[in-house]
């Protein structure tokens, strides 16, 4: 391992700090573009600056250097020293991303296949990640957005606008990523407990 790689495990361990200011960033990359030490430097401050902002999977950083101007051959070449230090790793991210995401903003499986995707992340790494959220973990999440969606309303009597709710909560499903059967099944089985209730 060279020094620079010792500087990418060093200061990879440090993070968490607040990202410097990009400063003069058109200057440097001026400069750089005259010098190839340069320009790995800035390469390698670029992904520093965007993995202490949040976890990135590799294509995400790959992008943010092509918007930069970095060539494909640095890029990978500082993408794969990263990855050497362990501070990319597309399997860990797909698999911080599917839990936060399912567990904080209610996302179902397709959501987050499409999620995962979209950032980039390969088959193979999306899969694991989609395995940690069992079906029953996903019902119980969808089972939790109803309730408390009707927690604030009374479950209507009248045939049509009783219909007109469960289209809404089963929309609701949708748009978060969940199967329709899987959707329609339990905003059905959540009205029924609420109308229920209402008549005890």
């Amino acid at each position: 391992m060279d020094y620079a790689d010792d500087e990418i495990v060093s200061r990879g361990r440090r993070r968490g700090r607040r990202p410097r200011d990009d400063g003069d960033a058109s200057g440097d990359r001026q400069q750089a573009e005259q010098d190839p030490v340069k320009r790995e430097a800035l390469a390698r401050d670029l992904i520093y600056r965007a993995l202490g902002m949040r976890d990135h999977s590799r294509a995400e950083l790959r992008n943010k250097l092509a918007r930069r101007g970095f060539d494909e051959e640095l890029t990978e070449r500082m993408l794969d020293k990263f990855v050497a230090a362990g501070l990319i790793d597309d399997a860990a991210f797909a698999q911080r991303w599917v839990q936060s995401r399912h567990q904080f903003s209610g996302r179902g499986r397709r959501a987050l296949a499409q999620e995962l995707r979209t950032k980039g992340v390969g088959d193979e790494e999306a899969s694991a990640a989609l395995d940690t959220v069992s079906r029953e973990d996903e019902r119980e999440r969808a089972v939790e957005l109803v309730e408390r969606k009707l927690a604030r309303v009374e479950v209507p009597e009248d045939r049509m606008e009783r219909d007109k709710l469960t289209q809404r909560l089963v929309g609701m499903l949708g748009r978060r990523g969940y199967h329709p059967s899987l959707a329609l099944s339990v905003v059905l089985d959540a009205i029924r407990e609420k109308a229920d209730a209402q008549q005890e």
